[in-house]
């Protein structure tokens, strides 16, 4: 198996390659590091040899606009994990709603939106490679906005692209030891746009656990035990943003250091030291900037395209399929999907989602419909029509310095891992 990782001189991606490494039983795999940065290859590479035991072939290719069939050709997956505009991008995305009075994130909401308008143009111009030297391979999309960017991906080619997120899986996994099941089989339905999902109809063989689980949520976290048992349903943590924005937004603003400019310097000592450290150094880079959706998600998958049994879900963006009669054929939701013979199913529900899943979520798709077309567009006009549409800006008189940000945001787009 050929897997080709676009933005592969990430400073996190040696904890990839380590899981693989451990995980792979023989199989033979090939992993292409690409990136436009040789020195961030050669200290990512570095650091992964001191970690891996070399059961996985590693090749690095920089990327220019003639080497773009030594890093796909015969791929039958490519992982683009690029950050449009480093960390000085993400920095703007999480500070600049902050002064409108709203949330700051890197994949959500106006922080979202910019993300996703930076991040395109660069986005289709990899995938028009793809097309053109693996059209077959599965494309896994890591660069936020994940909906946007794999919603604008499948409307721009005929590509077999999803995009993937641990946080559902481990917010099970938080449920299951809250839950503690006697029979230790604990099972949810899950909907949901990228970051902000619900899990439903959890059960345990045909035992509804919902009462449980409130019981033992309590009232002073999020979810409280009061919304789970009137709602019927748990969110992920993400949807703070949402049903407790202006707590969040306080939090935010008491940062002394916001989270971007915290990873840039993680990021900037991880290089130094993959450039020239020792194993135990590269360990203790690892651990301080941990990443949760390469053990939990992204890794696995890999292993299951790979043919290895991996037996458990994975949480992608992908069109909905037939979840919900209320949604159009090409919306993008975040649903279960299990892998078996190297091949993804989505998995049906057990039952259908509580009234205020589909009324809270409903929101969000449309707002993803709009904002899609504006990135793709790159028109001013359906970028304030987008962000009129989302549930966290409806009442907000800025819009239109909302748009104009967003659109001069395109300095930072130079900076690319």
């Amino acid at each position: 198996m050929k897997i080709s990782i676009i933005g592969g001189s990430s400073f996190s991606t040696p904890c990839l390659l380590s899981f693989l490494d451990q995980a792979n039983d023989g199989r033979k795999m090939e992993v292409v590091l690409a990136s436009r940065s040789r020195r961030k290859l050669d200290a990512v590479t570095r650091a992964t040899r001191l970690l891996t035991a070399q059961g996985i072939s590693i090749r690095t290719q920089q990327i220019a606009d003639n080497t773009w069939h030594q890093i796909l050709d015969g791929a039958d997956c490519v992982l683009i994990q690029v950050r449009v505009g480093g960390f000085e991008g993400r920095l703007f995305d999480e500070t600049f709603p902050h002064k409108y009075g709203l949330c700051g994130d890197e994949g959500l909401g106006a922080g979202g939106l910019s993300a996703g308008w930076r991040a395109w143009p660069a986005v289709s111009r990899i995938l028009d490679s793809v097309a053109k030297f693996s059209p077959r391979a599965l494309v896994v999309i890591l660069t936020s906005p994940l909906g946007l960017l794999v919603r604008a991906a499948l409307a721009s080619t005929d590509l077999n692209v999803v995009g993937i997120c641990e946080l559902p899986w481990t917010t099970l996994q938080n449920l299951r030891s809250i839950v503690r099941p006697p029979t230790g089989d604990l099972q949810a339905d899950y909907f949901g746009v990228n970051h902000l999902g619900w899990f439903f109809n959890i059960r345990s063989r045909s035992d509804n656990l919902i009462d449980v689980v409130a019981n033992r949520t309590g009232d002073i976290s999020f979810p409280s035990s009061a919304f789970v048992r009137t709602h019927g349903c748990v969110p992920t943590p993400y949807l703070r943003l949402h049903y407790e924005a202006e707590q969040v937004l306080r939090e935010q603003l008491s940062q002394e250091t916001p989270r971007a400019q915290t990873l840039r310097n993680l990021r900037d000592q991880a290089y130094r030291i993959y450039e020239s450290g020792e194993v135990g150094d590269v360990v203790s880079a690892l651990e301080r900037r941990p990443s949760p959706w390469y053990p939990h998600a992204v890794g696995p998958l890999l292993m299951a395209l790979a043919g290895k049994q991996e037996g458990i879900p994975f949480f992608l963006s992908t069109p909905h399929s037939s979840y919900s009669l209320l949604l159009e054929p090409s919306d993008i939701v975040e649903t279960a999907h299990y892998c078996v013979g190297g091949k993804l199913s989505q998995l049906p529900l057990a039952g259908p989602p509580p009234a205020h899943v589909t009324e809270n979520l409903l929101p969000f798709v449309r707002f993803e419909r709009r904002a899609t077309e504006a990135i793709m567009r790159r028109e001013r006009r359906l970028l304030v029509e987008a962000l009129s549409h989302h549930p966290w800006m409806q009442e907000n008189i800025h819009l239109e310095s909302i748009a104009e940000e967003i659109m001069k945001n395109d300095t930072f787009v130079s900076k690319t891992n």
